[in-house]
């Protein structure tokens, strides 16, 4: 999978840019009743949210021009579906992440958590050289635009006790347990 990487903060990302948006059905294995939206840039997939609606996205690309086109996102839908848990990494569309250093670097690491397994922020907070830095991995994890690709519902609390996903607790069971099941 190749990933593009462009440095910005999260009001400036959207300005001049169009973005073409659809829903489709995750029709993965354990994924009952999900749909995601898929939203590309002119460079590849940067937006990837679950049960959400264009809102979300329009909160996440302020100054952004958004242009519903199922057609235009539905191979990379297919494709996600398809290659999902396992094999996202053969991705032939491009990933295209935009946030700040610190957030590309986290993402980055995201990219290399294995199908299946689960780490948590700390870990990830010393593999990028912060191990003070917990929370605020916890804060890029949680800010990452293009889940399940990135897979950012693989990161867990030490305590295991609280469950932090963005898309809901429950959908984050339902992704490890998919997974594992694969």
């Amino acid at each position: 999978m190749k990933v593009i990487t462009h440095t910005a903060s999260r009001t400036a990302r959207g300005k001049n840019l169009t973005i073409v948006w659809g829903e489709h059905d995750f029709s993965a294995t354990g994924m009952k009743n999900t749909k995601i939206l898929v939203a590309v840039t002119a460079e590849g997939l940067c937006w990837l949210g679950i049960n959400c609606g264009v809102k979300k996205l329009r909160e996440n690309w302020k100054g952004a021009e958004l242009i519903e086109d199922k057609d235009v996102t539905a191979k990379a839908a297919r494709e996600i579906a398809r290659l999902w848990p396992q094999n996202l990494d053969k991705l032939s569309v491009p990933v295209v992440l935009y946030g700040t250093a610190f957030q590309l670097k986290v993402w980055k690491e995201l990219l290399k958590i294995k199908s299946g397994t689960t780490v948590t922020y700390s870990h990830i907070a010393r593999k990028i050289g912060k191990p003070a830095a917990v929370r605020a991995v916890g804060s890029a994890v949680g800010k990452n635009t293009v889940s399940i690709v990135v897979p950012c519902h693989r990161v867990v609390n030490k305590a295991s006790g609280k469950i932090n996903y963005g898309w809901g607790p429950t959908l984050k069971i339902a992704l490890l347990e998919g997974e594992k099941a694969a």
